[in-house]
This record gives structure tokens, sequence and C-alpha cells, in this order.
């Protein structure tokens, strides 16, 4: 019997391997793919793909879906790979290590990978944040933007809006607001510092009409109105996003 922890290089069939269907990635850039498939077939494919043996002689992958898709579509019949021997949670643990190490999730795939880890592999945001490398704070923070509306969280994994952006669209009180002012950040390619100073704006007025009407160009007035309705940020500020247990 094999020994837990060992690593072989093989050189597998390609219609040996088979996706995991727990892949913390999700989204895979056309363009980017396009240049790695040139690469591959200039220079063959320099790293192995990482997998684990599974049942039915079948091998799944466990980090490089990227690089096995490129060689599929590019007809390859066989590529090299390292096996090695883990268990579904360890798996999963390293194929989402590999993604943050090397920055390929976007912060939509990050923050779910850190709730299948939680939820179904029971890990604890302790734990998780010592295998990453991360605050407890981090994982937490980066875990509340799965809160946002469905479509907020689409231009966040296509990269319309970024992770500040959307750290501080949760600060709005409801899902019509947050995702009005996300359309607003993209129209009018708001900063995250201005998307802040805007949000502010909004949580003190109370008015989502006031969304498309406002303009980033009166920040004095805007400034003047913050400092008069300053006392109405608690209040307003409610721990909507925090019903949910993470």
């Amino acid at each position: 019997m094999e020994k837990r922890g060992i690593m072989k290089l093989l050189n597998l069939k390609i219609d040996k391997i088979v996706t995991n269907s727990n892949q913390p990635r999700k989204y895979f850039d056309n363009g980017k793919m396009s240049e790695l498939k040139d690469s591959i077939k200039n220079s063959g494919l320099l790293q192995p793909i990482t997998v684990r043996k599974i049942s039915n002689g079948k091998y799944e992958i466990v980090a490089g879906e990227r690089r096995y898709r490129a060689c599929r579509e590019l007809g390859m019949e066989s590529i090299p790979v390292i096996e090695m021997n883990v268990g579904d949670a360890r798996g999963y643990e390293l194929s989402v290590l590999e993604n943050i190490q090397r920055e390929n999730l976007n912060p939509i795939e990050e923050a779910e990978s850190y709730l299948m880890l939680m939820e179904v592999y029971g890990y604890t945001q302790e734990k998780l944040s010592e295998k990453l490398g991360k605050t407890r704070s981090s994982v937490s923070n980066k875990m509340r933007i799965l809160k946002l509306p469905a479509s907020v969280k689409e231009m966040v994994k296509k990269g319309e809006i970024s992770y500040g952006h959307a750290r501080t669209l949760l600060s709005l009180s409801d899902e019509k607001k947050i995702e009005e002012a996300a359309k607003e950040i993209i129209n009018k390619g708001y900063s995250v510092r201005e998307t802040e100073r805007r949000v502010k704006v909004l949580i003190n007025k109370g008015n989502s009409s006031d969304i498309l009407s406002g303009s980033l160009d009166s920040r004095g007035k805007e400034s003047e109105n913050e400092s008069q309705n300053k006392n109405l940020n608690d209040k307003e500020n409610n721990d909507f996003f925090l019903k949910k247990r993470i």
C-alpha cells in the first residue's frame, strides 16, 4: 500500500483526468486562456498539474485546472502530472492555497472557498487564517462580501468593481441601494475613496433616488451635508449584513 504523503510524477492519458466539481476557481478569462494555449503549444506543459487518485482508475485535479483545460483544447492525448495521496479536505485545501498563492481567484471565489472549507470540512476561522497565512479579520471581511446581491457579486467576479468597492457597499442598508450604487461606481468610474464618500452621503440622506442625481463634482456640498448629519450614521448603518452567522 502506498504511504500517505508520497508524491509521484506520472504521464497520464488526459481522458483519465477529471475536474473537481468543488474547484474554487469558477471563472476563466478567455484572453488569458488563449495566451496559455499558445505558450503550451510552443513550449509544452512546463509545470505538471497536481492530481489525486479517486475511483474507477480516474484522477481528480487538485491544482492546475486551467492548464488541463488548455491541454485538452489543444488535443493533447497525455500530460505530465504529480499524483498526491490526499483526502477530500486536504485536496480542497491545497487547491484553495494554490489559487490564492497565484492570485488566481477573484474575491468572490476566494470568499466562497473559505465558506466551503468551514461549512463542509469543519474549519474554524482561526484554523483557516493559520492555513492561509492571513489574519482572522482578513478572512472574516472577505467572507462578508458574500452577503452582497447576486448581481453585484457578478460585477466583482468580472472585475467591474473591486474588493474595496464591494466592502464599502456593505454599509448600505438594502439590496436596491447596493445594486444602484454599484452601477454608479461603474458608470462614473469612482475610486474606492470616492465610493466611501458617496456611500456616506447616501446613508445620511437615506434616499436611494439620490444615487443617480448626485455628483461627486459637488464634494463641498456633500461634505457639508455629511457634517450636518453625522449623528445619523450609527442609526442608519445597521446590522443588515451580520444576520447570517459566519
